[in-house]
């Protein structure tokens, strides 16, 4: 079968973020399924729709801030309809963990793109709490057939107040309950990052006590989307997760699945990541 091409597009983050370190262990991961191969660059500005035309899917960790509260550095618009062309007329792009994060900086043509966003300014949060339970949404998708109803993430940011574009065609894989619970701690909110509060009580913050989407697919035009706000270091040692990773990243490139779930049988059990 022949290998899709992915341009993992990254750059600046914010620190927590882990940089280049996490850059290099997705590559390792989707080139261990045998079914990618992986370009990455750092510098996306001025891009081409030339310059993409080689690749299947981009692959986008990018969040363009060093701190929450920053004003983001866009791509800019050149690279950013350059993009907008690529997915439009078939090809697939994915969203990793905190390139999510739009905020006024960003167009609303981008949101639209991404089909679920946060954005400080709109009220989004991250939930104090690191461990979570995810929760399948949908079994029959290709990218979840085979995926556990509910499974633990641990130590990693859950995005809430999802805010889904009103022109996208957004499909939800996987969501987490946020219970008003993991905000009774001391030191809620952090100051870098400010949290309304209405009349200061936990339950009046929107979207609390509901499930926030964490995994989902979107139509652009004839492209695919596929995006999750998942994605600190120790996700990819779940092998839910990793498995709905490199299959977003096949269906964002072609429409269909044909990756399994890492087999850990036999000798395979001694396997260290990426497992495959």
């Amino acid at each position: 079968m022949k290998k899709l091409n992915v341009l993992l597009v990254t750059g600046l983050l914010t620190a927590e973020h882990q940089g280049r370190l996490i850059t290099l262990r997705l590559r390792e991961l989707l080139e261990a399924t045998g079914r990618f191969h992986v370009a990455i660059v750092e510098e996306f500005r001025n891009v081409t729709p030339g310059f993409l035309e080689p690749y299947d899917v981009l692959f986008v960790d990018y969040d363009g801030k060093t701190w929450p509260t920053d004003h983001a550095r866009r791509f800019g618009e050149q690279s950013e309809a350059a993009v907008y062309d690529f997915v439009s007329k078939g090809k697939g792009i994915v969203f990793y963990h905190s390139s999510i994060w739009v905020d006024a900086d960003w167009p609303d043509e981008w949101r639209k793109l991404l089909g679920g966003y946060c954005a400080m300014e709109k009220g989004c949060r991250r939930c104090p709490k690191d461990d979570h339970f995810v929760e399948t949404m949908d079994e029959n998708h290709p990218i979840t057939k085979g995926i556990d109803k509910k499974w633990m993430n641990v130590f990693d940011d859950l995005f809430t107040q999802l805010i889904i574009h009103p022109e996208a065609k957004v499909h939800v894989l996987a969501s987490i309950y946020d219970d008003v619970e993991n905000y009774r701690i001391p030191g809620f909110p952090p100051p870098h990052h400010p949290v309304d509060i209405p009349d200061g009580k936990l339950e009046n913050m929107a979207g609390v006590n509901e499930y926030t989407p964490v995994i989902w697919t979107n139509e652009y035009g004839t492209g695919r989307v596929f995006a999750t706000s998942i994605g600190h270091w120790e996700a990819l040692d779940r092998f839910n997760f990793i498995t709905m990773l490199v299959r977003g990243v096949e269906w964002a490139a072609t429409g269909e699945v044909t990756l399994e779930k890492p087999d850990r049988s036999g000798d395979n059990r001694l396997k260290l990541f990426p497992y495959y």
